[in-house]
């Protein structure tokens, strides 16, 4: 999936933002309105040791001031809200399984284009039946980091759309922390 287009200086950036070497190509899928990227999109499956293997937690929130204030409301025990939320509202979790078999559907479409042939059985069962966040429970919250990046690049997370109506959106003024970090040599 690796982007042709994407320049060095935007790679290196969003390396960096990443906080360690990617495992799989990634694709910058949105930015920030000051122009630093905000969420990758990365292959779903990767050959580690001459074996593949599902990589189901696909969509990454790099955006640093997004990521420190999703992290205040993990801490402020927004996963366990959620993961309640689910349970007891079902035009939310209605709504929420929907945009989990989307993202599960174009998961599975990006790995097939990249693998060629059929994908393993294990490989199709993971990448068909686990969350964003890579979890094969959908009535419970792993990660709120990736139900936003979920939401940014591709919309249909209403968990994601909840996050990003408590933290607001990146403004072009808006200091996201990116500025100063990597994308020069």
């Amino acid at each position: 999936m690796a982007d042709k287009s994407l320049e060095e200086k935007d790679y290196l950036k969003a390396v960096a933002l990443l906080g360690r070497p990617p495992r799989t190509p990634f694709i910058i899928k949105t930015r920030c309105a000051n122009g630093c990227p905000q969420t990758l999109v990365a292959d779903p499956i990767f050959l580690e040791d001459n074996i593949w293997k599902p990589f189901p937690s696909f969509i990454w929130l790099v955006c640093p001031r997004l990521k420190a204030l999703v992290a205040d409301l993990e801490q402020q025990g927004f996963v366990k809200y959620y993961s309640q939320k689910l349970r007891m509202d079902k035009d939310f979790r209605d709504e929420f399984l929907k945009g989990q078999k989307e993202i599960a559907d174009y998961r599975l479409k990006l790995a097939q284009d990249k693998f060629t042939k059929p994908l393993p059985d294990h490989i199709y069962e993971i990448l068909k039946n686990t969350s964003v966040a890579g979890s094969r429970d959908y009535h419970g919250v792993k990660c709120l980091h990736a139900h936003l990046a979920h939401y940014l690049a591709f919309g249909n997370n209403p968990i994601g759309k909840e996050i990003l109506e408590k933290t607001g959106i990146c403004l072009k003024d808006s200091n996201c922390g990116c500025e100063s970090i990597g994308g020069e040599k």
